[in-house]
């Protein structure tokens, strides 16, 4: 009941808002107190000149540990030009730990030995709690800095506490408004393929699921050894073919008349599920697959034993190229459009939120580096490094990259030279616009066919059950953990018989998991989230 008070009474607060859902910003002001730490000294904001975002002193910077919850982190150290800037500005320095697993932050939160820092997708409501975490609204006030986040920011995190106070601020936060401002194209799932594989095919159309699946034969047939495509369950396992089968990529789906479906539930679930079969009862798809990591995904089409992959918009391509052309020289991928006129449904209001524990030995400076990293100057060095050095601004503000840039592009060595894996105030709209701009040519046909397809119905993560609502969250994850492997059986059916029997034990599953009363608890919940970015 709270929740939902909580919910009610911020769609007044954030509805003039809730569309500009972007980076917050902040300036170079802050507190004139000096603060005397074992983590180190906070200067006075603004006593150097040239680094107006000075926090600690770049000669012996304050070192503040983090904790990289992912798994696939793509980094296991903050060396690069990028950091090295970083420090060099505010006198910063961050010691990354990245997850082995996601089972090491609970783990580490019940035993009360969480770092300086916890950068996270998962678990944000349970890292929500001030017998945990400071929250960031207090921070501010208590040190006097001057970041004035963004009120829809505000209330996003606040429906992850208890209490009136916010926690984090997420990274990465974008509206459809912000997509149609830029010619980049959000981070969604998509199929990348080998164009040199299909001009020795006579380049055959690819313009819906049977011209796809016409190639895929047609690749089994003259490189039987070749799988026809890869994908990783750590990632986006097949989330394009839902969209294809006209089917949502969220949990549930809102109707018109206010009622509520769970998705996996559904008619267009049913056709996604059939045809993920129908690829693998042709052997266009193998069963390892639902055991492999990205990087699994990625080794198989760099050593030449793949034609397709499922990846990303923004950089698989560039990951998988190196290696694949040292096998092929004439190698080269490209991404398919959208095969059909369903929109690419998401639902996001930001990625990640960076915590700040109780463990923490430098708040002050914490909150600051984080203010720092949301700032349009932050972002920008995270992301496209050191303006006039690795990148200048044409006459549209877009950035043209240093041949060296370029290079380590080229090269895989952007993360060893430069290392923008600094997410922790990402922009979304700023990072695609880097990758975008580093892509070769034939991308950009196939990214504005999916930025134009692409549709951020925030309200679907926004309303997703949280741990105060007790046994609802317990359902949801419940729910959505059995439906990572219960269709990944479904798929890997032999035959359309089994196929049936198996989709059947698929439902009825969902059925003992009582989804149904889940549903009904999430469609007034929905309706009522929905106004905050839709108001009518």
């Amino acid at each position: 009941m709270k929740r939902m008070k909580k919910l009610t009474a911020a769609v007044l607060a954030v509805a003039m808002v809730a569309p500009g859902l972007m980076g917050c910003g902040g300036d170079a002001k802050g507190s004139d107190a000096k603060d005397q730490t074992s983590a180190g000294t906070v200067v006075k904001k603004g006593e150097d000149p040239d680094n107006p975002w000075m926090i600690g002193d770049p000669e012996n910077p304050i070192e503040l540990t983090v904790f990289l919850n992912h798994t696939w982190y793509g980094t296991e150290s903050f060396t690069g030009a990028i950091p090295d800037e970083i420090t060099k500005r505010t006198g910063i320095k961050l010691v990354p730990t990245k997850a082995t697993d996601y089972t090491q932050l609970g783990v580490m939160a019940s035993s009360g030995e969480l770092p300086d820092l916890v950068f996270t997708s998962q678990m944000m409501d349970t890292l929500s709690d001030p017998n945990i975490c400071y929250s960031y609204d207090e921070l501010i006030d208590k040190y006097h800095v001057d970041w004035d986040i963004d009120q829809a920011h505000q209330v996003n995190a606040k429906a992850f506490s208890e209490d009136d106070h916010y926690y984090f601020t997420f990274s990465h936060a974008s509206s459809n408004e912000d997509w149609k401002k830029t010619r980049a194209v959000p981070m969604v799932a998509t199929v990348q393929y080998r164009t040199d594989m299909l001009k020795e095919l006579g380049n055959p159309e690819i313009k819906n699921l049977d011209d796809l699946d016409n190639v895929f034969a047609q690749v089994k047939e003259k490189w039987p050894e070749v799988t026809p495509l890869v994908f990783a369950v750590t990632t986006w396992t097949l989330d394009p073919f839902k969209t294809w089968n006209n089917c949502t990529l969220q949990d549930f789906v809102l109707n018109d008349d206010g009622t509520c479906d769970i998705t996996a539930k559904t008619e267009e679930y049913y056709n996604y599920l059939k045809y993920c079969n129908s690829l693998y009862q042709k052997g266009y798809i193998n069963a390892d697959n639902f055991s492999w990591e990205s990087a699994d995904a990625q080794a198989a089409m760099s050593s030449d034993k793949a034609f397709a992959i499922v990846g990303n918009t923004q950089g698989t391509g560039s990951e998988i190229l190196p290696g694949l052309k040292e096998k092929v020289p004439d190698a080269d991928l490209a991404e398919l459009a959208p095969l059909s006129d369903y929109p690419l449904i998401n639902s996001e209001i930001g990625w990640c939120g960076t915590f700040i524990t109780k463990n923490n030995k430098n708040p002050e400076a914490s909150i600051r580096l984080m203010q720092f990293l949301f700032s349009d100057e932050g972002q920008k060095l995270t992301q496209w490094g050191r303006e006039g050095i690795d990148y200048t601004l044409d006459d549209r503000g877009l950035p043209v990259f240093s041949e060296e840039w370029q290079k380590s592009i080229e090269d895989n060595t952007n993360t060893d030279l430069y290392n923008t894996n600094f997410y922790f105030g990402g922009s979304k709209i700023l990072e695609a616009e880097a990758r975008c701009a580093v892509q070769p040519e034939q991308y950009q046909a196939t990214n504005d066919a999916i930025r134009e397809s692409y549709d951020n119905e925030e309200w679907y993560v926004y309303a997703t059950p949280k741990t105060s609502d007790g046994e609802y969250k317990v359902t949801y994850d419940k729910m959505v953990d059995y439906i990572k492997t219960g269709q990944a059986k479904v798929i890997l059916s032999a035959d359309d018989s089994e196929f049936e029997k198996n989709y059947t034990e698929f439902e009825n599953q969902l059925d003992d998991l009582k989804v149904d009363s889940l549903a009904e608890f999430m469609a007034p919940r929905l309706s009522e989230a929905k106004k905050l970015f839709r108001p009518e």
